[in-house]
């Protein structure tokens, strides 16, 4: 079995992903260089394809102090001799921060108020609405 090393240095599309690889980390060094605190540590990578760089943040508010400073930032880049014809900000959420969802209250009843559910729910002729409120009247019980 042949080293990783080799393989990716052998002139197959891995190695042209490797290099590639390599020249992101570069400009991605070299943005954060250009970029003050806090900003610095907020640029998640960059992408430069054909004189469009793409600059990934890790929220939508980050997004906008960035886009704010794009006309700075791309005049420091062609100082650097980075030529660029536009920059884009793009999203891209740490894998650690899970949207938040919305907590569903569980509906409490006194064990009263189940038990007259219940048996309202025995005098009434349709199965369906039976049924439901059969359902609602177990969360006043204590053992279901």
């Amino acid at each position: 079995m042949e080293p990783v090393s080799t393989i990716v240095g052998s002139g197959t599309i891995l190695s042209e992903l490797g290099k590639q690889l390599s020249a992101q980390r570069t400009l991605h060094q070299q943005l954060k260089q250009l970029l003050t605190a806090p900003l610095d540590s907020q640029l998640k990578a960059a992408v430069l394809q054909h004189g469009n760089l793409n600059l990934f943040v890790a929220s939508p508010v980050w997004a906008s102090r960035f886009r704010y400073l794009l006309p700075q930032l791309r005049t420091q880049l062609r100082a650097n001799g980075i030529d660029v014809k536009q920059v884009r900000t793009r999203i891209l959420p740490n894998d650690s921060v899970k949207p938040r969802q919305k907590k569903r209250d569980r509906i409490v009843l006194s064990q009263e108020a189940g038990e007259q559910l219940r048996q309202s729910a025995e005098a009434i002729e349709d199965p369906s609405l039976r049924e439901a409120l059969l359902r609602i009247s177990r969360h006043g019980m204590v053992n279901r």
